[in-house]
């Protein structure tokens, strides 16, 4: 079970003058723009929350949050994707909007295996999931956290083009998982996720109610081309009318191991074993240049993912401190399909 972030006593003693504090500004009309909305829900036990002001491009690696509880600083980044279900969905938004922090959530996340019938992706399955969002305290707290910029949107499937979804998805049929998430929470900007190559998938086909699609690059898709890969992937995202969220294989995106028979990662452009051969880290350097290459062009500015080792080297720290002050100088963007 997940505790409450807010202890009994303390939501106690602050609901009345929170009550009275709202009764005030709808009586006077009075809006302010730092203000963050008061964490919604159906129970009397919901936790009162403080305002938060958001500026700059969200930055951040995948799993940053587990559930309620941060894994690491959360300075330098300001974001994360991560995994969420209906049960736990109020309180990781809560979490957030108390670290001043901001969420990609992925509402029908999870082993693809639960999305597929007979190795075929299952329209059924996908939307039986999503069903577990139709509460009334969902709705409302998804609408105050896009509102006041905690959630910047929700991930309706992990890398549509791989085989584990099989061959039956289309991009029509992905703008129908957009329709269906957006009947539940109208407000809640919806997205796609693909791999470096991912960005061809049927790219004669058009998205038309997908919001943002997340790109994710390594070096192996252009040979550490960066500028090359950013440029094919801004065009594609102009065709299908989605805002481009970027995103780097910190982990496997470095240049791979081949050469020598012998997989260590340490030759140029390889910081380190990856997860899985020939894969290897990206380097401090490739962190930033890249980072820095994409992060004006982004949405969002994602990593893939949060591991300990990595986030612990003191030269990739000073890499992600370095996106992080460009992200932060740049104007808050929204992940809203234009």
């Amino acid at each position: 079970m997940i505790r409450a972030l807010t202890d009994a006593d303390n939501r106690t003693r602050l609901r009345p003058l929170v009550l009275a504090m709202l009764a005030t500004l709808l009586g006077t009309g009075c809006k302010s723009e730092s203000a963050s909305p008061l964490a919604l829900s159906d129970s009397p036990d919901a936790p009162v929350l403080a305002a938060v002001t958001r500026t700059g491009i969200p930055y951040g690696p995948f799993g940053l949050w587990k559930m309620t509880t941060l894994k690491w600083g959360p300075e330098p980044f300001t974001a994360s994707h991560n995994f969420i279900n209906a049960d736990s969905l109020v309180l990781q938004i809560n979490a957030a909007r108390n670290k001043g922090q901001r969420l990609v959530v992925a509402m029908t996340g999870g082993a693809a295996e639960q999305y597929t019938t007979d190795g075929q992706f299952d329209m059924t399955k996908w939307k039986n999931v999503m069903n577990t969002y139709r509460k009334s305290a969902l709705k409302k707290a998804v609408a105050a956290a896009v509102s006041d910029g905690t959630i910047i949107g929700d991930m309706l499937i992990d890398e549509p083009e791989v085989v584990k979804w099989g061959t039956v998805l289309t991009k029509p049929m992905i703008d129908e998982l957009a329709a269906y998430v957006k009947n539940i929470f109208p407000t809640l900007p919806v997205g796609v996720n693909h791999g470096p190559p991912g960005y061809q998938w049927r790219s004669l086909e058009r998205y038309t109610k997908v919001d943002y699609a997340v790109y994710q690059y390594a070096h192996w898709v252009t040979q550490g081309d960066i500028l090359a890969w950013r440029n094919a992937v801004l065009a594609q995202a102009a065709l299908d009318g989605v805002r481009p969220a970027l995103s780097l294989n910190i982990l496997n995106g470095g240049a791979q191991d081949r050469d020598d028979g012998t997989y260590d990662c340490t030759g140029p452009g390889q910081g380190g074993l990856g997860t899985r051969y020939p894969n290897c880290w990206m380097t401090p350097d490739q962190v930033r240049t890249w980072g820095e290459a994409l992060t004006p062009y982004a949405c969002v500015m994602l990593m893939w993912q949060y591991d300990a080792a990595y986030m612990s080297n003191s030269a990739n720290q000073e890499a992600f401190r370095g996106v992080a002050a460009l992200a932060a100088s740049k104007p808050q963007p929204r992940c809203k399909r234009p």
